[in-house]
């Protein structure tokens, strides 16, 4: 974003007008100092203008002990291990409810990635696959879950499963 992406002023003028400004740019709080100034100064410099519209910042993600992350204190885990015990779902479900998606900082901890997946991740998983085992079982295809009967035509105990999802829904 914006001006080597498109390899302007060399080529591609009408590309890069097209998206210029940008609607948003998203980078972590660090960035307005650096990044975010630099593209202003340039469009004001070179356009008179703005280089984007509306700008999304995370917070930033700082070790357990609250200190930047940095690898010659080695004071954050290895996020290929992470990736690999716990899983990508695991950590972009801990990192999508965490105080860093409203700009504020985060004190990374490989214990929330691993309640994430004992409290989140795992019972989805059980619940798709004694699903997935059960309609497999039973030979049960996507066609027959479309054909399916009308809610007030099924069991009273069907009825009322669909019903309290209905009102857990709703809370």
């Amino acid at each position: 974003m914006p001006y080597g992406q498109q390899h302007y002023p060399f080529e591609n003028a009408d590309e890069f007008m097209d998206g210029f400004p940008a609607d948003f740019i998203a980078e972590g709080l660090d960035q307005t100092r650096g990044w975010f100034y630099t593209l202003t100064v340039l469009a004001v410099a070179l356009f008179d203008s703005v280089a984007f519209k509306n700008c999304i910042t995370t917070g930033m993600i700082l070790a357990e002990d609250g200190r930047k992350m940095s690898k010659s204190l080695k004071n954050y885990p290895d996020p290929e291990d992470l990736l690999n015990k716990y899983g990508g779902d695991s950590l972009r479900a801990y990192l999508i409810n965490s105080p860093v998606v409203r700009g504020e900082p985060l004190k990374f901890s490989e214990e929330g990635v691993k309640l994430v997946t004992r409290n989140v991740i795992l019972p989805l998983w059980n619940s798709f696959s004694f699903f997935s085992n059960y309609a497999n079982a039973d030979n049960i295809t996507n066609e027959e879950l479309a054909k399916a009967s009308p809610v007030n035509e099924r069991s009273l105990m069907d009825q009322w499963i669909v019903s309290s999802l209905q009102s857990l829904i709703k809370q």
